[in-house]
């Protein structure tokens, strides 16, 4: 396993139990101890975790969701793949929404030889990673910023978004469940999400299999 697929998957389980212990990660992962608490420093200056003796447990700040800066190591093979592929069914002219995801950033990223399209996003990430090109049109709905993942959220997007309209949607997903469809931990993601697919033409979803 990856070190930043490992960082990921302690972040997950303390935000989930609250906290852990450091010989309990030591044996799950069959790493050392050491390992472990290098991980655990990472994610403390993450703002994820706060180490206490024998292990670490959630900080306040700490939500369900794993913060962008972290999953953006995650999975970058696949995420590129996805976001190459994504980048072929857009064309000069197109307006589209783009969540504030890591496979959407990296889709993002793609876009820097197209010269006539719009782009709408909650993702500062990827505000920052378009701002700077010339033939790309780019709209932020602004809101209050989620220092989780980097994603401007709350009434004031949602109402800004209602009023928005698209060619193509890309969303991706934290979670594809059979019976309840795709899944976020952030209720006001969920929102956000519902308001461009239900404006946008098309309805592109980028995600890979670790979210079945």
């Amino acid at each position: 396993m990856l070190s930043a697929e490992r960082k990921l998957k302690i972040a997950e389980m303390v935000g989930k139990s609250g906290g852990i212990r450091t010989s309990e990660l030591s044996g799950i992962f069959s790493v050392s101890e050491m390992t472990v608490l290098r991980d655990l420093a990472t994610l403390e200056k993450q703002g994820i975790l706060t180490r206490v003796y024998g292990g670490a447990v959630s900080s306040q700040s700490f939500s369900a969701e794993t913060p962008n800066i972290v999953r953006e190591k995650i999975r970058t093979t696949e995420k590129n793949k996805i976001a190459s592929l994504a980048s072929q069914l857009i064309e000069e002219g197109d307006n589209i929404f783009l969540d504030g995801s890591t496979t959407t950033h990296a889709l993002a990223k793609r876009l820097h030889d197209f010269r006539d399209i719009k782009v709408v996003t909650i993702g500062l990430d990827i505000l920052n990673e378009l701002s700077g090109i010339g033939g790309i049109g780019v709209i932020c709905p602004g809101g209050v910023l989620d220092k989780v993942t980097m994603n401007f959220l709350g009434r004031s997007t949602e109402e800004f978004l209602k009023n928005l309209n698209s060619d193509k949607a890309f969303i991706s997903t934290s979670g594809i469940s059979i019976k309840a469809g795709l899944t976020e931990p952030n209720p006001q993601q969920t929102l956000v999400k519902k308001i461009m697919l239900e404006n946008a033409q098309q309805k592109i979803l980028l995600a890979d299999s670790s979210k079945y």
